[in-house]
């Protein structure tokens, strides 16, 4: 059947004065849906140091971070409270940790939230869930993934400063400035900067090649152990290969159209708020103009490394030295833990806020999106009982509005394995998971 005239393709684009502009979602795109869909998203924000746990006799059991009562009449607490009007578009858990991780110190477990992995014996990471869908969901976007965290850069192992690992296991390193990701993102490279980049990336291309065929022919003249090391640099030679293949194919194309003016990008981590709020709304610019589907964002890192651990004292919760400091407080005699815990999560509130307000065709950008909320500690150094909130995903069939604790501590990779599934991939393993999670869904 012809396309009628009106009707306008997710990929049309307008071309005039020699500048070519990639369209936003329209309502005339709607009739094109079956041969565009409307793309899948993944997101994850984590912060260290667990959360505020009270008993219900202590004074301050208001601000304990779960919800008193289970199922869909739980009432938020203080320090989730900020959240109440995205009730039906979210689930808090309880009783969910990695089973490898449990008997870990509290501060390692940054590095396998999202991964899963056994790190006791060499402290050795496998892929997170986000790299997982960023290698499918990558193929269709400028940018595969956009990994973030306030302090940047990798860290070191059991103190990653990044929630995201490769293929390998390898640390992928976050990015922490605003106007070199937005520019990243968003800005169009000069002509002849353009020009001198295509060739660089094609010297890239033939030097992986070169690498390849030789290490290809190598092979046959190692030992068991040094082939098992070959392969695992050949796998990262593919990977090089195929971000330079990927960046080639898109140096020609359109960049969005942003404007830059309604982004603050004049923001530091010295005034945090602002800061972690920009960073959010990178990420919901790049959802929106689907210059990638995958994003994670480490508001906070563990035990007291970089300069987000300052974010409590600069906003004036509490007299403890830092957030590390905060978490080593007694929640049962003061509020100034669980008031950070709001703080926090009243960020996540605006993120899904944001998301909220954008509309493809008759739906919501949250409702094409999965984004994770939480912790891998549920008080600084226990690794059991992560505090999490999963939202978004109405479009997928995920079904929200309730409290769900598990009866005996639960593998958060029952979750996972239950996300991968609703972002059509047809796993049924990851993270240790023992089984799915029936009960969203």
């Amino acid at each position: 059947m012809p396309q009628p005239s009106w009707s306008l393709n997710r990929r049309t684009f307008l071309r005039g004065t020699g500048l070519t502009l990639a369209l936003p979602w329209l309502e005339a795109m709607a009739s094109a849906a079956p041969s565009t869909p409307k793309p899948k998203r993944f997101c994850a924000f984590f912060f260290g140091n667990g959360v505020s746990l009270t008993k219900p006799t202590d004074p301050t059991s208001d601000w304990n971070w779960f919800p008193r009562t289970e199922g869909a009449d739980y009432k938020f607490t203080r320090s989730l409270e900020t959240l109440s009007d995205h009730r039906k578009d979210l689930t808090i858990f309880g009783q969910l940790s990695h089973p490898s991780s449990r008997q870990l110190v509290g501060h390692n477990t940054g590095d396998v939230w999202l991964s899963g992995a056994d790190i006791r014996q060499n402290l050795n990471n496998s892929v997170s869930i986000d790299q997982l869908i960023a290698r499918e969901y990558g193929r269709h976007t400028r940018i595969p993934s956009l990994v973030l965290s306030s302090n940047g850069g990798t860290g070191m192992k059991s103190r990653a400063t990044t929630i995201s690992f490769d293929q390998q296991g390898r640390a992928i390193p976050a990015e922490s400035n605003p106007k070199s990701i937005f520019e990243r993102l968003f800005e169009k490279p000069a002509e002849v900067d353009r020009d001198a980049r295509a060739r660089v990336l094609a010297s890239g291309r033939k030097r992986v090649d070169f690498l390849m065929e030789d290490a290809r022919s190598l092979r046959g003249q190692l030992g068991r152990l040094d082939q098992q090391r070959l392969d695992e640099f050949l796998s990262s030679l593919n990977e090089v290969e195929s971000r330079l293949n990927r960046a080639q194919d898109w140096l020609g194309k359109a960049m969005p159209d942003v404007d830059r003016s309604k982004i603050n990008l004049e923001v530091s981590q010295k005034g945090p708020t602002d800061y972690i709020r920009t960073m959010m709304d990178l990420i919901v610019l790049a959802f929106e103009t689907d210059t990638t589907r995958v994003a994670t964002y480490q508001i906070s890192s563990e035990d007291g490394h970089g300069i987000c651990d300052r974010f409590p004292g600069i906003l004036n919760f509490g007299k403890h030295g830092g957030h590390h400091g905060l978490s080593h407080s007694n929640p049962s005699k003061e509020s100034s833990w669980g008031e950070y815990d709001r703080y926090l999560a009243e960020q996540f509130a605006y993120f899904l806020t944001r998301l909220s307000a954008i509309r493809e065709g008759e739906t919501r950008v949250l409702d094409r999106t999965l984004a994770m909320f939480g912790s891998g500690t549920s008080s600084t150094h226990n690794a059991r009982n992560y505090p999490t909130v999963l939202a978004g995903g109405k479009d997928f069939g995920i079904r929200h509005g309730q409290y769900i604790k598990a009866r005996e501590e639960r593998p958060l990779g029952d979750l996972f394995v239950t996300m991968l599934q609703r972002l059509d991939f047809p796993v049924r393993k990851f993270a240790d998971n023992a089984g799915e999670f029936s009960e969203i869904v």
